[in-house]
């Protein structure tokens, strides 16, 4: 580690803790930053050793000094490290972890910009940072969903196509403010679901044949409990406690400019996937596909189906359409 013996590190790092964020972000930059996996690419395996490093190095030698320390450089490098290794959800993990100790320093990540807060922007500024082309990549497929979402006919009167910016400003800023805590999980898990599509699409190259829909079921899953999720904490209209996503619907159906008795249950998966052949690509019908996976996939992963390339694409950008929907509509 640096030339340095053990006992110079630890002190080092109980130094650390004791001196604020600057110090801190130094001591975990040094080692993080410096991990012999970066120059290999081996990505994952920087992720390894770095999560080693803080649990069985820093946590093990004080759990005290480990609680203290401000730990938002070291959550940057591990988010970082995941993005690069395709694990999405730990890289947005880590980045709001990284916001968090801003936010228990006393500082607004959202108004004062870091790298980490940043990635959950999807906002490249300040421009010299590791994490720049990751936040391009991520600002780059999520702005290909929204144009997709705005290509579909049926908003209701008074919503327009929405932009990237609305959807940083309504929704994601606000997530990352003081006050905004029931928003986060909300945030990471859309912009995970957005980037996990890539990664889940190679798996059809790489395994032409049958076999196992998994992967594609909870990544659909994962999106359609999001969308749920969107509608029930809405800052727009309160949803009665403990409604499912049928009466969620009709309790919002004229803010999303849809029928009040959308029929998303008592069907099975293989017919979702015959009925996609001859759906449409309004609104209406992205939201009706994603409330019937939402009510199958939800409810049994053991369909005897083999969903293709064409199909899992379709399905994903209705998913993805009915969430952008719901934040274009009810974030405003």
């Amino acid at each position: 580690m640096m030339m340095m013996t053990e006992e110079e590190v630890r002190a080092w790092f109980l130094r650390a803790a004791q001196q604020g964020p600057g110090e801190a972000n130094n001591f975990f930059n040094s080692f993080l930053g410096a991990l012999p996996e970066i120059n290999q690419r081996n990505y994952s395996g920087a992720l390894s050793h770095g999560r080693s490093f803080l649990i069985h190095y820093c946590l093990s030698t004080d759990e005290n000094a480990y609680r203290t320390i401000h730990k938002g450089a070291a959550y940057y490098w591990l988010g970082t490290f995941a993005f690069l290794a395709n694990d999405y959800e730990s890289a947005t993990f880590f980045y709001d972890a990284a916001v968090a100790e801003d936010l228990r320093a006393g500082n607004n990540p959202a108004n004062n910009l870091t790298p980490a807060s940043g990635f959950i922007l999807l906002q490249n500024d300040p421009p010299d940072h590791l994490a720049i082309p990751l936040i391009n990549a991520a600002r780059n497929r999520i702005e290909e969903l929204i144009t997709n979402y705005n290509a579909r006919p049926g908003r209701p009167a008074g919503v327009g196509a929405i932009t990237l910016n609305e959807i940083r400003e309504r929704f994601l800023r606000p997530a990352i403010s003081p006050g905004g805590e029931h928003w986060r999980s909300l945030a990471t898990a859309f912009i995970s679901f957005c980037l996990e599509w890539d990664y889940r699409n190679e798996l059809f190259d790489l395994r032409p044949g049958p076999g196992t829909a998994e992967p594609f079921f909870l990544h659909l899953f994962k999106g359609c409990v999001l969308f749920e999720s969107l509608l029930k904490g809405n800052p727009r209209q309160g949803i009665p406690a403990h409604s499912n996503l049928g009466s969620v619907l009709q309790n919002l159906h004229v803010h999303l400019g849809i029928p009040n008795n959308i029929r998303i249950g008592g069907i099975d998966f293989p017919t979702i996937l015959r009925d996609l052949a001859g759906a449409d690509d309004s609104i209406q019908t992205a939201i009706l596909f994603t409330g019937r996976i939402r009510n199958t996939v939800g409810h049994d992963l053991g369909w005897v189906v083999q969903i293709d390339k064409h199909q899992y694409h379709r399905l994903f950008r209705m998913v993805t359409s009915s969430c952008l929907h719901a934040i274009a509509c009810l974030y405003r």
